[in-house]
């Protein structure tokens, strides 16, 4: 029986690869897993490049990627500077992200979450 949604370890993506390599069926592979067959091919469809490859270690690091959920302005510094410059020029949060979508030609990042970034670093 397969048992509850959890993530995928490290260990059960390494034997995902093994089988897979053996040329066995998400199927196959779902029952040796003890997985539901949806999972393993949500896995493969999620962390498979166009080459084919299926990377175990490449899969985990994008899990871990997709997981993340720091502000964007935490997450990168070049667009904290450029906010952080706006806002020591005198602009508001609201006018400064106005000013980084006219530069950009879209929004870049909302006036909210400079708000919240702001509200953090207090």
């Amino acid at each position: 029986m397969p048992r509850p949604h959890t993530q995928l370890s490290q260990a059960e993506r390494r034997t995902l690869a093994r089988l897979r390599d053996q040329g066995r069926s998400a199927r196959q592979i779902a029952a040796a897993l003890e997985r539901a067959p949806s999972t393993v091919t949500r896995e493969l469809k999620r962390n498979t490049p166009a080459d084919g490859g299926y990377d175990p270690r490449g899969a985990q690091a994008q899990t871990r990627a997709r997981r993340f959920r720091g502000s964007r302005l935490e997450r990168d510094a070049e667009l904290r500077e450029r906010v952080l410059a706006l806002l020591d020029s005198g602009l508001s949060p609201q006018r400064a992200a106005e000013r980084l979508a006219r530069e950009a030609g879209r929004q870049v990042i909302s006036p909210e979450s400079i708000y919240r970034f702001l509200r953090r670093r207090e």
